[in-house]
């Protein structure tokens, strides 16, 4: 079982929202601690690069759900249950969360701030607590500051994180899609956090992206839905991993490694196929569930993809840095001014190291399918809450949401300027065969 930090702070507000109210004051005061705290964390790492109206309007947010927190004795409850498990994914995370995420995730909490001091309100008498207003107030200065600047739809790629839940040990025939995605999103963060991604794991995640887009497209044709921008997206997961393949690393997979990237994004491949079915058995009876249900299993995974986006375009920039990788120096980008090491590598076509500019255009085209993704991910999440039943309930940020811009003739743009770039891939790939690694 698998949720994300969306889905808790979604239950959390339907909690809330409850009519009649199925809380006690103590369960919404342990819950206003939990959110206190996650906001706290989000402050002091900070929303912009120096002090400013949001940086502050944030910190006081938090310390009026602290204040809010310590009013009852916390007894427990779900609504406790749920701050506190988004508490700890949003503290787990802090390491990995640039200031736009930590913005989108502040957005995010404040309204359930908000909803969880109005659930207050209506359980106490009208002069009791005027904490909860407090909160109140601090968080709608919050949500006027996100009207006015809402979190980018690559930002809020840190509310998708796919984690873990405990539940019955799955073999190979219980494993779900989500739950398979979510495992390849952990072994990639292990993967990086001991700094040995290799590009096999690198071309291995890239093609589970790729594979997912199409399957989702597959899905989604087949309950009549517009299959075209996850095809294009799949589109842009394909020209990544030719793009991967002017490089090496002169290393070889780890043989037998069950839980590595290689192995994970297999068993993300063999999930879909179980989920969808193989190409020549598209549209037959998938047991109990309908196709409609089918479709909407793979469309969540698909949705998600930015997440693992996040994750190869950072494998990127650290290779950029590092000069991990290596080129035949003919395959390379020109150089204004070459030095006389690389001309002569040129000539004599030998193998370099490539660091810095020599990896443009595969943080080009990477960031270009981690865009699409993005762009996907935000589509099908705003589709999700007219046609899912587990829809979202009415709150201001829905419309905030859709405020971000991700119109056809943007993903037609990027979709036209990525196979732009598939000739210049093809050319390179055709020029020169690579060597194996070594």
């Amino acid at each position: 079982m698998v949720t994300t930090l969306r889905q808790l702070l979604d239950g959390l507000t339907e909690r809330a929202g409850a009519r009649p109210a199925a809380a006690t004051i103590e369960d919404v005061s342990g819950a206003m601690a939990h959110l206190g705290r996650a906001l706290s964390g989000l402050a002091e790492d900070g929303l912009t690069p120096g002090d400013s109206y949001r940086q502050r309007n944030a910190s006081a947010l938090a310390a009026a759900c602290m204040t809010a927190g310590r009013l009852w004795p916390h007894s427990g409850g779900p609504l406790t249950d749920l701050a506190g498990a988004a508490a700890d994914l949003i503290g787990r995370d802090r390491a990995v969360m640039g200031r736009s995420h930590r913005w989108a995730a502040t957005v995010e909490v404040a309204e359930v701030a908000d909803h969880c001091a109005r659930l207050g309100r209506r359980l106490l008498p009208e002069a009791a607590a005027p904490e909860l207003d407090v909160v109140r107030q601090w968080a709608a200065t919050i949500e006027r500051d996100a009207q006015a600047d809402p979190p980018a739809a690559a930002a809020s790629v840190v509310l998708e994180r796919l984690v873990h839940l405990s539940g019955p040990p799955s073999g190979e025939a219980e494993v779900t899609v989500l739950d398979a995605a979510a495992g390849l999103l952990a072994a990639l963060d292990r993967a990086q956090r001991a700094d040995d991604l290799t590009l096999r794991d690198f071309r291995a995640a890239v093609a589970a992206a790729e594979l997912t887009s199409r399957y989702a497209a597959v899905a989604a044709g087949m309950t009549g839905r517009d299959a075209g921008p996850l095809l294009v997206a799949g589109l842009g997961w394909q020209l990544a991993g030719c793009a991967s393949m002017v490089f090496h690393d002169g290393r070889r997979g780890a043989p037998g490694d069950g839980g590595g990237v290689v192995a994970s994004s297999q068993a993300l491949v063999r999930a879909l196929h179980n989920e969808v079915g193989a190409p020549t058995r598209f549209g037959e009876p998938h047991g109990p569930r309908t196709l409609a249900d089918v479709a909407a299993a793979v469309q969540q995974v698909a949705s998600h993809m930015p997440v693992l986006a996040d994750r190869l375009t950072m494998a990127v920039e650290h290779w950029s840095r590092t000069g991990q990788l290596f080129a035949n120096a003919r395959d390379l980008p020109a150089m204004e001014a070459m030095p006389a090491d690389r001309i002569e590598a040129v000539i004599a076509g030998r193998h370099v190291r490539a660091s810095g500019a020599d990896l443009h255009r595969l943080r080009q085209v990477v960031g270009r399918a981690a865009d699409l993704s993005s762009r996907l991910a935000d589509a099908l999440h705003r589709a999700s809450r007219t046609e899912s039943v587990a829809q979202r309930p009415s709150t201001d940020r829905r419309e905030r949401r859709a405020q971000v811009p991700g119109d056809a003739e943007r993903l037609l743009s990027r979709a036209h300027a990525v196979d732009c770039d598939s000739q210049g891939i093809r050319l390179l790939r055709a020029s020169r065969q690579i060597p194996p690694s070594r």
